[in-house]
């Protein structure tokens, strides 16, 4: 879809703090600081696992909580990377 499509305020971040969007970066910071790479693509695993799986079940109470949690930091990193690009592509035209 065409961004011009989209009305501006879906452009914006929802997400993310004034400090978050004047440094997104600090978003990138803040997931590496929740686990590292092997943990978190462990958790996008399981995440997709519990999304396909009606029968899966047998996660804790725990375990569907950090899902939720790393859901939370997605969507701030998505923002985060969305301004990034934004950002460099202004000063490229």
């Amino acid at each position: 879809m065409p961004i011009h499509e989209y009305r501006p305020a879906e452009l914006e971040p929802r997400k993310l703090s004034s400090e978050e969007i004047a440094n997104p970066y600090e978003v990138i910071n803040e997931l590496f600081s929740y686990g590292h790479l092997p943990q978190l693509r462990e958790a996008l695993w399981e995440w997709l696992k519990l999304g396909v799986s009606s029968s899966n079940h047998h996660e804790s109470q725990r375990d569907r909580a950090n899902l939720l949690y790393l859901y939370e930091k997605m969507e701030k990193l998505i923002e985060a990377a969305h301004i990034i690009y934004q950002r460099k592509r202004s000063q490229t035209t």
